[in-house]
């Protein structure tokens, strides 16, 4: 498989230990998180390195003049790879790949994409937020195995998947985070194997469960602080709306439905995304509005908990006469 992609620039392979390459795979949707979450690095290291690498399938002009505003703002380089259509052709006609956002699978395509350029890539989802010190990164030794991660929920998850998928280390692995050894990757073809499986097997969780699968035994398990899992729902659900966290955290990873980039999250996540986004090169964009049916479900829930009684009742009506056009768009 070829390379398949075009570049903003093109980085030299550094040597140096003391530059942190760090990876995101998004779709239209997400480069305001992203923006937000590498502002969010840098502000949190000011003494650090960094080259980010940017994979995407299309950008839009407005996408693309705002990365290089927030090169310009920080003095850094981000890397757009814009990846050809075909980069997937051989796999996508199988059902998997038609069930799911074709950026889902752009994380299984970067350690490839990247050799030649960084020995060692820090892949990160776009809904993360750095909380802390990165420094250590570079002491995590991953010279023997495919990568470093963070385990997944047992009781939601892992020990759900550790099951179904018959894994023979019986650990599982969220990937959001991780921390890959290119040349470990590509020379045990991680990538072939991963996409094979997910187009010859039927996945609940798709290309987590896929690399779960290809790097089975091969990853090494680092501590929670790297990817700490804050599924919103389930706190607004219960009507909390703080951040009540007293372990360390580096990279807070917002699971789930709801982001912090949404005007409808009444938690206090939203505010510490806002201090973020405003100093970044997004401080001008608004927060998402509530659009779909489960949008409108969700806010109603969140909002009767919080004893905003009233507004959660309209919301609701909005939900329910949502859910009513739709029915009736398909009947």
């Amino acid at each position: 498989m070829g390379t398949h992609l075009s570049s903003h620039s093109t980085s030299e392979i550094s040597s140096s230990q003391d530059i942190a390459h760090i990876a995101f795979g998004v779709d239209t949707n997400y480069f305001r998180g992203m923006a937000v979450n590498i502002t969010s690095i840098l502000k949190n290291n000011p003494g650090m390195a960094f080259v980010f690498h940017v994979f995407a399938f299309s950008i839009t002009d407005d996408n693309r003049r705002r990365l290089t505003e927030l090169e310009k703002m920080y003095d850094i380089s981000i890397d757009t790879h814009i990846l050809h259509q075909d980069i997937l052709s051989e796999f996508t006609q199988f059902p998997c790949f038609s069930q799911h956002s074709i950026g889902t699978f752009i994380r299984i395509l970067i350690p490839n994409l990247l050799r030649g350029i960084t020995y060692k890539v820090l892949y990160l989802d776009a809904d993360i937020l750095c909380m802390g010190d990165l420094s250590e990164l570079h002491s995590i030794d991953i010279d023997k195995c495919i990568a470093a991660v963070v385990h997944d929920e047992f009781e939601t998850t892992a020990k759900t998947q550790i099951a179904e998928l018959n894994l023979s280390h019986p650990k599982y692995f969220n990937t959001g985070v991780m921390y890959i050894n290119v040349d470990n990757w590509v020379e045990n073809k991680c990538q072939n194997k991963a996409l094979t499986i997910l187009s010859t097997q039927k996945l609940l969780f798709a290309e987590q469960d896929a690399l779960n699968l290809a790097l089975n035994g091969r990853v090494k398990y680092i501590d929670d602080k790297w990817n700490y899992r804050y599924h919103l729902v389930d706190f607004l659900s219960k009507g909390s709306n703080s951040l009540a966290v007293t372990e360390l955290i580096i990279f807070m990873h917002f699971t789930g439905p709801v982001k912090p980039w949404q005007d409808w999250c009444l938690h206090e996540a939203k505010e510490i995304f806002i201090v973020y986004q405003d100093a970044s090169s997004w401080a001008d964009v608004p927060l998402n509005q509530p659009k779909s049916a489960r949008d409108f479900k969700l806010f109603s829930k969140f909002l009767i908990k919080q004893g905003r009684v009233a507004d959660g009742i309209f919301c609701h009506v909005k939900y329910l006469w949502l859910r009513a056009s739709r029915n009736m768009k398909y009947r």
